[in-house]
């Protein structure tokens, strides 16, 4: 039987009844005892058994796996081991799992065919989707707490590494041994247990006699929010009434000095750019005008009442600072001065230096474009006064974005984007003459971009899956990576 969390029964009995809650809590659960959890360590012998079926190891690494399972000091209760790697597998690996086991290794099916056979412990990994598993019998689940929490979590995360680094077999081992840690799965089970029910008490509080505590605690929280947001409020307020009043007095020179703007680095989109913000920036006059009915000595409640229009304020107000500041870059760089001219040179040569350290081989053409491309980029930064230099370093733009485009398609391709890939735009504080210029986005913003992606790809992956489309019921689960 899995185990059900305290903290979500304490959780309904709380809200479902006036004081039942707490009383309840109160009179059925004690406090964990870390002595509640501690184990008799034994260590028993096991067989191992390595199921390769898509021919994903090589000879040696089923033999690796054999023999490295010395290293695993499992519990009396194990009495197999079996490793299992997919080449492909379902969206859920689990029921590729049951599938292969029942059509494969049907001993492995327990007696009342609903759960793994007793004394199994299953350790594996799917590589297409990428999903690590491990399942157990049991009587082995019990044990080593495998039916779900942090023991299992643990286990599953010890396999991605090594298959990350293309050492499946390390992967695996890793992923037995923590799995069969008898000392690791009392504390998992112990520190599960505490948590669940100091969460249990924070919901029972709200019971009979425990409401004025229960109050008190999240009044506590909110107030600490309020302060936080009143704080953010006041600082938006100095920037929207001092910054916003000066860069009106502005707005008609800046507007002129983006206007007159003609090389090849400012596009229609770039223009457009500027429209936005500067639109944004007038619509808010009236608004910022009425502002004035505050004042920095006003009580924090006035300033909550309007910390969202002074966030928004503040924000429009930073982006036309920040577009002055790169319209008049784009300025300088267009009339010849040098010195800004070797500083963007300078920064999209180191820009070009980082993507070709990211590649895996010197000798590709990729590598060599990106060595050509970065050999111009210092040879301009030499000839920051030619009359031709606004012209070179616009096509330098453009054949270092043939070389990014191939980049993104070779190492930033492996998930699904989970937000638009962009150049910072002019009125961002990261950008930089060149930027978003046919599509142009250096090589650390895209690389900023998929670790973005990566992330939010293992974010959604990352939760323990322990079910099978069947309703089979076997201990363990699986998570991707």
């Amino acid at each position: 039987m899995k185990r059900t969390s305290i903290a979500a029964l304490t959780a309904a009995a709380a809200l479902a009844g006036t004081g039942a809650g707490f009383l309840g809590f109160s009179a059925l659960t004690d406090p964990p005892r870390q002595s509640d959890y501690a184990v008799e360590q034994t260590v028993g012998t096991f067989t191992t058994t390595v199921h390769n079926p898509d021919g994903v190891l090589s000879a040696e690494e089923e033999e690796r796996l054999r023999t490295e399972a010395e290293q695993v000091q499992a519990p009396e209760v194990v009495t197999q081991l079996h490793y299992l790697v997919f080449a492909r597998n379902d969206e859920n690996v689990n029921d590729t799992v049951e599938k292969y086991l029942r059509d494969n290794a049907p001993e492995l099916i327990a007696p009342d065919d609903d759960h793994f056979a007793d004394g199994a412990l299953i350790v594996g990994v799917g590589l297409d989707p990428r999903q690590a598993f491990t399942f157990a019998g049991e009587d082995v689940a019990n044990t080593l707490s495998l039916h779900e929490g942090r023991h299992l979590d643990a286990a599953l995360d010890a396999i991605k590494p090594g298959v990350k680094d293309g050492d499946i077999p390390a992967g695996l081992v890793s992923g037995a041994r923590t799995a069969t840690d008898q000392e690791g799965a009392a504390d998992d089970a112990y520190e599960q247990a505490e948590s669940d029910h100091t969460l249990g008490q924070a919901f029972s509080s709200f019971g009979a006699g425990g409401l004025a505590g229960g109050a008190a605690l999240w009044a506590g929280v909110a107030a600490r929010s309020r302060r936080k947001k009143a704080e953010q409020a006041r600082e938006d307020f100095q920037v929207a009434t001092r910054e916003y009043a000066e860069l009106s007095q502005r707005l008609d020179h800046i507007d002129i000095r983006a206007h007159s703007l003609t090389s090849p680095l400012v596009d229609d989109t770039l223009r457009g750019q500027w429209a936005e913000v500067q639109q944004r920036f007038l619509t808010m006059h009236d608004r910022v005008g009425s502002l004035g009915e505050l004042s920095q000595d006003a009580p924090d409640k006035a300033f909550l009442h309007r910390a969202d229009e002074l966030g928004e304020a503040a924000e429009v107000t930073r982006q036309v600072s920040y577009a002055e500041e790169n319209i008049d870059t784009l300025f300088r760089l267009e009339q010849g001065d040098t010195a800004v001219r070797e500083q963007e040179v300078s920064a999209l040569h180191s820009d070009i230096l980082a993507a070709r350290l990211d590649l895996d081989t010197t000798s590709s053409p990729l590598y060599v474009h990106l060595t050509e491309v970065k050999e111009r980029a210092e040879q301009l930064t030499r000839r920051t006064d030619s009359p031709t230099f606004v012209q070179d370093f616009f096509v330098l733009l453009r054949d270092y974005q043939s070389a990014l485009t191939e980049i993104r398609k070779q190492k930033f391709s492996d998930v699904e984007p989970a937000e638009e890939l962009r150049a910072p735009r002019l009125y961002d504080r990261d950008y930089r003459p060149g930027y978003g210029v046919s599509g142009f986005v250096p090589y650390w913003s895209m690389a900023a971009w998929h670790s973005n992606n990566v992330s939010a790809h293992e974010a959604s992956q990352s939760n323990t899956n322990s079910s099978f489309s069947s309703g089979f019921s076997g201990a363990g689960g699986s998570s991707g990576f």
